[in-house]
């Protein structure tokens, strides 16, 4: 039991630190530092600082792409504005949403790690979970696109402005602007949808 408390001690820790800083920014030193650890024990739970950051991300990722697994079926309705892409869309915003609020330290750091240099360690790491969770946005706007042929050959462009824009509207939520709310979730819809159908 107390392994198991020690390494959670350490992805907490490290989260924290890695969200503050950012991944390249924090030593091991200080991770094991801020969890009351000695390097040593991080090594034996993580094999590297790189083995813990890995981690952290397998972890959390597995977490929201489970729910966007869930929220990603889309069934077309295409003669009912409001029962065809409008509640997979408000489905997908609302679970990013709720994620983003449950977990706020890993959601700002995979944020950062966005716009991460693509030669960094942070972005090495992290690009093949980043690139899953696009991919399961990207399956739903294929599916969309099969209803809508106006869609066709745009679906990556298309879930990638979609989680831009869900994505803007949770840093300014970070940011201490707005809500995450329902409200929100249909104006980032709404907007979305006024685009790829006017």
């Amino acid at each position: 039991m107390r392994e198991k408390n020690s390494r959670e001690a350490i992805l907490k820790c490290a989260l924290e630190l890695f969200s503050q800083k950012g991944y390249e920014a924090v030593s091991p030193n200080e991770i094991a530092e801020k969890a009351g650890i000695t390097k040593p024990t991080l090594y034996y739970f993580f094999g590297s600082k790189e083995g813990l950051f890995d981690e952290i991300l397998k972890t959390n990722y597995a977490k929201l792409d489970s729910l966007m697994e869930e929220c990603c079926k889309y069934v077309p309705n295409v003669e009912r504005y409001h029962e065809d892409v409008y509640p997979v869309l408000m489905r997908i915003v609302n679970a990013v949403f709720g994620f983003a609020k449950d977990n706020p330290e890993f959601y700002l750091m995979s944020l950062a790690m966005g716009f991460s240099p693509p030669s960094s360690k942070t972005a090495a790491v992290s690009e093949k979970y980043a690139e899953n969770h696009r991919s399961l946005l990207e399956r739903a706007f294929r599916d969309i696109s099969a209803a809508h042929g106006n869609l066709k050959g745009k679906e990556r462009i298309g879930a990638s402005c979609f989680l831009a824009v869900t994505n803007a509207r949770i840093g300014f939520w970070f940011r201490g602007h707005g809500r995450l709310d329902a409200k929100t979730a249909h104006s980032v819809v709404a907007g979305f949808m006024h685009g790829i159908f006017s």
